[in-house]
């Protein structure tokens, strides 16, 4: 079989092509917010967490390096979006949204392209997809040693 027609390959351009596709629809989508999609993913992941994340865990779950979060949340900072905030007898920062995050991610960002495209997906479709890009996900975090510790240092 040659390389242009393994299915591996083929499912990856696919795959690759089709994320792009997305990516480009949503950014056209928030330039009219003006917000960028990294900013909607961390305004997504304080939104899920339970009082806020610290930059290694908003680093760690959205791959980027430490610095390229800093940054973000710095300029998200700015706009009025996130907050660092230190809790009584802890000495790490947490990063949360602001009442103007909460409302701009819950109410202006309406993420609509999202919701059109996906809708071509029925219900059971959806989970599947879920089911298999979380496999795919955990494989790719595992070849990376994404998710490796090492026993002797200290965990978050």
């Amino acid at each position: 079989m040659s390389k242009a027609n393994d299915p591996r390959i083929v499912l990856h351009a696919l795959f690759d092509s089709t994320r792009e596709m997305i990516q480009k629809a949503v950014k056209l989508e928030l330039a009219q917010y003006h917000v960028s999609q990294p900013q909607v993913k961390v305004m997504h992941m304080l939104a899920q967490s339970d009082g806020g994340l610290t930059l290694n865990q908003l680093s760690d779950q959205a791959v980027r390096e430490l610095n390229s979060v800093t940054t973000l949340v710095s300029r998200m900072q700015t706009k009025g979006l996130v907050r660092k905030v230190k809790r009584p007898g802890n000495s790490k920062t947490y990063v949360t949204l602001t009442d103007k995050g909460t409302d701009i991610y819950d109410n202006t960002v309406t993420e609509r392209a999202i919701c059109l495209i996906f809708d071509a997906l029925s219900d059971e479709e959806k989970k599947q997809l879920t089911s298999l890009l979380s496999k795919l996900q955990i494989k790719a975090r595992a070849l990376l040693g994404l998710d490796y510790k090492p026993p002797f240092l200290q965990q978050d």
